[in-house]
């Protein structure tokens, strides 16, 4: 998998170092992760004569095409700037990017325009924030297994630009700090739309047998043939007997008429209703948790308290892990946090409590027990 060289520049070692342990928090390497000078100092920097040095410059070099940028880098460096150097897989690039300006990188190119402002007249104009520049924009070095070459990624978001203004109110420091970040996971429970099947009615056309009875008359003409031996009566006198005549008779008979008619016996209607529920989602989240045994005697308001390095202002409110009001602060007592006794909560009189009880300081104290065990086992001053 091809890499990426990201280089950044920081007014700090401090910040430095914090960028480069968030970064191996990440999944970048040891070994590709590299800080310069590797030591702090108090004096101007000087380029390194070693091999060491030698070869960081030359690979300096390398990424940018030659030492024409050389006088910069050594100009931030004389004037105690610190360089972070990382090779990072392509999957991890914009995230490690994200990382370099979170933590204060330098914008290089306004930062060299100042220098040139006061007098300083060495090197080649940088331009593109905290990397060098060729003129097609910033630049990262690709590594693959047989190749090294430099990939202009002008038309990236725009959030590929290492150089960043440090956090406004932040303090440059000097020194070295070991740092251990506490962690914690949020559980976000969001919804989607499940197919369950669906409903269809169909409608289609059946033939049953059906039988009804009715009753039919027919009729049926006979003709009756009777031998009579008779003189013509007076009923025949006024009838000609010798004349032709004709009789009929129609025979009539009855047939089932078959007639249809179409009603409707019966609807079916289908239709959906929603109805709202309330599903409770459990899971279980991880936090770090850090516990501090400092045996120091504390004299001043700024201490290490529960992995966070703060201070501790008077009037700022204590509270117990299950969020209960506990005291105010009146000031700091050795190792020791003395409660204000004008506060409802003390009864009228001052209370101390350890400062190893903390958990975390932010707008308030919030200690690692509750509120009642904590008025349970503070003593009275």
């Amino acid at each position: 998998m091809a890499k990426q060289t990201l280089t950044a520049f920081y007014d700090s070692r401090e910040y430095a170092n914090n960028a480069a342990l968030q970064l191996k928090q990440a999944g970048v390497s040891d070994t590709d992760v590299k800080i310069s000078p590797a030591t702090s100092g108090t004096g101007d920097y000087v380029d390194p004569a070693g091999t060491e040095g030698k070869g960081f410059w030359a690979s300096v070099e390398e990424m940018f095409g030659g030492s024409d940028d050389h006088s910069t880098y050594m100009e931030g460096l004389r004037r105690g700037g610190i360089m972070l150097v990382a090779h990072v897989d392509d999957t991890k690039v914009d995230e490690a990017i994200q990382i370099l300006e979170q933590h204060g990188s330098v914008d290089l190119s306004e930062r060299e325009t100042t220098w040139r402002s006061e007098g300083w007249t060495g090197g080649t104009t940088v331009t593109g924030g905290g990397v060098a520049d060729t003129g097609a924009g910033p630049l990262r070095s690709v590594t693959t297994a047989t190749e090294t070459k430099s990939v202009p990624v002008a038309a990236m978001s725009s959030a590929t630009t290492l150089a960043s203004t440090a956090a406004p109110g932040s303090t440059a420091r000097t020194g070295t700090d070991d740092v251990l970040q506490v962690v914690e996971e949020s559980l976000n429970v969001g919804k989607r739309a499940v197919n369950r099947g669906k409903v269809r009615v169909h409608s289609y056309v059946v033939e049953t047998p059906v039988s009804e009875s009715v009753s039919l008359r027919d009729e049926t003409v006979s003709i009756d043939r009777r031998p009579v031996d008779r003189a013509v009566g007076v009923a025949d006198l006024g009838v000609d007997a010798f004349k032709e005549r004709t009789i009929e008779m129609e025979e009539i008979d009855e047939e089932a008429v078959v007639a249809k008619t179409t009603r409707v016996v019966e609807e079916i209607g289908i239709r959906k209703d929603a109805s709202d529920r309330t599903q409770v989602v459990t899971d279980t989240v991880r936090s770090t948790k850090v516990d501090i045994e400092d045996g120091r005697k504390v004299g001043t308001r700024t201490g290490l308290i529960s992995g966070f390095t703060t201070e501790i202002v008077d009037d700022m409110e204590v509270v117990g892990s299950d969020g209960q009001h506990v005291g105010v602060v009146d000031h700091l007592d050795g190792a020791n946090i003395k409660l204000k006794k004008m506060d409802p909560a003390s009864g009228g009189s001052h209370h101390l409590i350890p400062s190893s009880w903390v958990a975390s300081i932010d707008s308030k104290v919030t200690l690692k027990t509750s509120a009642a065990d904590a008025k349970s086992r503070w003593t009275a001053a």
